[in-house]
């Protein structure tokens, strides 16, 4: 069988690209990524930018070239437009689309869409229960040992805790800063753990500096703000943590401290995560995939599994569009 053409289209969005290459690396085929950037035009309802290069810049059309792929992965509304397009010059082509991408939806061949999404129900959408990403066991021992040695003096066992930020769904102010810091120093002291923190893009300086305050028990405290090296520890506290905590507004952040097979604790309340979020928390509660931290008990507890929605997607994929193993 001749080796299909796979593109992986990717934006500036770190969230779309880590899901789109999760995907792309869990097929184990050869693929090509496009950049592609977008004009005002993307604001426009989909079904007056579907099959057209409207809504991208000049840029990206020397992007969008033949010969035309057989396989096109892309993740969120705006890139799903894109393969709409290449569906237009290329009808053949299999385009695996990501979340739900809004209608119409029936040129794509499969749609991965998380159960919180309440997508539609037809024989094109796959179910999945978080987000595809890039986190494999070789990926998580490679990234540790990167870290290793600079976190040597912190006591273990160790807790990653990953902080996310404010969003359409909720504030993460000072007010959920201190408290998420009281009941992280609290689990970590019950096991006379040590916390690896890592902060994001969204959070506020000020949610940072009182977090900060309020730790109790020996830290490591990266601030994504002040990366002035580029270093990016998020992978390596993962894979040196012996649980993490997540706060629950980032359903990529979850997923990924899933994929490790240790505990996970969530740090969600109704005012700081939106009801689609609590929906898919509340789905890895009932997997036996993380527990609540304001409801943790005395000891870590097993996961039932290590979530990899990358790999159930990519066989889907692999099965329906005929791809060679």
């Amino acid at each position: 069988m001749p080796q299909k053409i796979i593109w992986a289209l990717l934006d500036e969005r770190q969230g779309n690209t880590s899901q789109t290459l999760g995907v792309a690396e869990a097929l184990g085929a050869p693929y090509v990524t496009k950049n592609i950037r977008f004009n005002l035009f993307t604001k426009l309802p989909n079904f007056l930018l579907n099959s057209n290069t409207l809504c991208v810049s000049k840029e990206t059309l020397a992007e969008l070239q033949a010969p035309w792929p057989d396989i096109t992965i892309t993740c969120a509304r705006r890139l799903g437009i894109v393969a709409s397009y290449i569906k237009s010059q290329r009808p053949s082509c299999f385009t695996a689309q990501i979340q739900w991408p809004g209608a119409p939806s029936s040129h794509f061949d499969f749609i991965a869409a998380p159960a919180h999404d309440n997508a539609h129900t037809n024989k094109n959408v796959f179910t999945t229960l978080g987000a595809p990403h890039r986190v494999t066991l070789a990926l998580l021992k490679s990234e540790a040992e990167k870290w290793r040695a600079p976190l040597a003096h912190l006591p273990t066992p160790r807790i990653a805790l990953l902080i996310g930020g404010s969003s359409r769904g909720g504030n993460f102010g000072e007010h959920e800063a201190k408290e998420l810091a009281k009941l992280s120093s609290t689990l970590a002291a019950t096991h006379n753990a040590s916390l690896l923190i890592t902060t994001s893009r969204r959070t506020e300086p000020s949610a940072i500096k009182t977090l900060s305050d309020n730790l109790t028990v020996p830290h490591y405290l990266h601030d994504w703000q002040k990366n002035e090296d580029g270093a990016n520890p998020y992978f390596g506290f993962l894979g040196l943590a012996d649980a993490a905590i997540a706060t629950g507004d980032s359903v990529s952040m979850c997923s990924e401290a899933c994929a490790t097979g240790k505990p996970l604790f969530v740090y969600a309340t109704d005012a700081f995560v939106s009801g689609k979020h609590q929906r898919f928390l509340e789905k890895l509660y009932a997997e036996h995939l993380a527990k609540p931290l304001k409801q943790y008990d005395t000891g870590f507890f097993a996961p039932a599994y290590r979530l990899d929605d990358a790999l159930l997607i990519a066989d889907q994929i692999r099965t329906r569009a005929g791809l060679e193993n």
